[in-house]
């Protein structure tokens, strides 16, 4: 049973960075909106585009579907072998947080898209753990599962750079690798890729250290969201500054010469989409080069606007200060969205398809770009924020505490890689929200193997 589990919990690992998912329940209703496209010739054009919007129900993915069983099956097996006493518990702080979690979604008045959220939230930081933990089993198994991972981020580092390279008219809005966009591909970039580049500052073999600075590399290259890249940057230089002075030295030689030599060779829309996935004004932002005049066929009063998403910041902001109120477990799991809709005021809520040129940054918001900490405060409450942020602090400590006492490299690496992972979530989260499908699991995942190599076996018990 044990070996069934390792072998599932590794295809686990291979499906969990994937985004595409199933709608289970919920009802379908049509909704019409209007919206507004400048025609190549300068001219306006309205449409009334009608969308499918879901109520109710649950995305579920392929990832999602196995973790499940493989829990239940785990649990099972322990029920069945009375192995109590030998399960990995999750960290104290992660029974805090979904705790509050639950009870914001008990309290919220709102119970089914609380109790979705919670039980999301809930398979992830638990279910997740209590998997990876107990379910790898032994040192070379959880080197064989990190390996794994390196590859599985490096297809999906190669898909993300095919549509990159792939699209007629560089069409940025095409890169998402295995994710639904731009930005959700950045946050689990943002995870994903400190862990890979602190395992190649401790591979010995070349040709394998080689490949995984090249994967970095080339995930650097297709990150088109401003705030994960910025969130990648910041955690590879602590990886190295941890690692040694020369990894410090050639991380920063390395950044040098990419801003300086590669910059130059990268489309104008590259550096066009980075900058206003986090300027806080935006003027007439159109992307399309091919126009001649792009300012020329902009509509003047979009010239210099806020930027939508600061827009939610600052109504999610409003709706914090006037309903927040002991016992502080906000308006509900799952329903930042109608909490925070009514604290615009005299601001336009987002709206529209950002994948249009015309309408970047412009007249609605970028997909997925919701700030994670004023999501779990709104939905959940500041205690709930509080105990996400004690989460993240356990884990980054104690990766740390593993780094400086391990004496096996290998264990070092994955701290190390942990403890930039943990740190890259954290910066990515003000732009976009890592808890989510796809991306939560490759977290726990990371940052559970920094913590974990050094209660491992070398091999399994004879028992069973």
């Amino acid at each position: 049973m044990r070996r069934v589990l390792w072998i599932l919990t590794l295809l686990l690992i291979v499906v969990m960075p994937y985004q595409q998912s199933v709608h289970v329940g919920g009802t379908e209703r049509p909704v019409t909106r209007t919206t507004t496209e400048t025609l190549r010739g300068g001219s306006p054009a309205q449409f009334q585009p009608t969308d499918i919007k879901r109520e109710g129900g649950a995305n579920v993915t392929l990832g999602d579907t196995l973790l499940v069983f493989i829990f239940l099956l785990w649990a099972g097996y322990v029920a069945v072998t009375f192995r109590f006493a030998e399960v990995r518990w999750p960290l104290f702080a992660v029974f805090v947080l979904l705790a509050l979690v639950l009870a914001a979604a008990l309290r919220s008045g709102h119970l089914k898209p609380g109790l979705r959220e919670s039980l999301q939230l809930g398979a992830y930081f638990a279910g997740g753990w209590f998997v990876f933990a107990n379910c790898i089993g032994t040192r070379p198994r959880l080197r064989a599962a990190a390996e794994v991972f390196t590859l599985v981020v490096a297809v999906v580092v190669l898909v993300a750079l095919f549509q990159y390279r792939s699209s007629a008219v560089g069409n940025v809005f095409s890169v998402g690798g295995t994710f639904a966009n731009r930005n959700t591909l950045g946050a689990f970039l943002a995870v994903a890729l400190p862990f890979v580049f602190a395992l190649a500052l401790y591979e010995e073999r070349l040709w394998q250290r080689f490949a995984l600075m090249l994967t970095v590399a080339f995930g650097v290259a297709v990150t088109l969201s401003g705030g994960a890249l910025v969130a990648i940057v910041v955690s590879l230089l602590f990886i190295a500054a941890l690692k040694s002075r020369w990894a410090l030295v050639g991380v920063l030689i390395a950044m040098l010469l990419a801003v300086t030599l590669v910059a130059g060779l990268m489309p104008a829309r590259h550096t066009d989409t980075l900058v206003a996935s986090v300027q806080p004004y935006v003027k007439a932002n159109y992307l399309d080069r091919s126009v001649e005049d792009p300012s020329a066929a902009a509509d003047p009063s979009s010239r210099s606007v806020v930027a939508v998403r600061y827009k939610r910041w600052h109504a999610a902001i409003r709706q914090i200060r006037r309903h927040c109120r002991w016992p502080f477990l906000g308006e509900g799991p799952g329903r930042f969205n109608e909490a925070v809709g009514v604290e615009y005021g005299d601001v336009d809520k987002p709206s529209g398809d950002t994948d249009v040129t015309s309408n970047f940054n412009v007249s609605a918001a970028e997909p997925d770009t919701f700030n994670m900490y004023l999501v779990m405060c709104v939905g959940a409450g500041p205690l709930a924020l509080l105990a996400l942020l004690w989460v993240g602090a356990r884990l980054l400590g104690r990766s740390l505490r593993e780094h400086r006492v391990c004496c096996d490299d290998f264990g070092r690496a994955l701290a190390l890689g942990a403890a930039g992972a943990v740190v890259g979530a954290a910066l990515c989260g003000i732009f976009s929200n890592v808890l989510v499908r796809g991306i939560a699991l490759p977290f726990i995942f990371v940052a559970l193997s920094g913590i974990l190599w050094a209660t491992l076996p070398e091999r399994p018990a004879r028992r069973g």
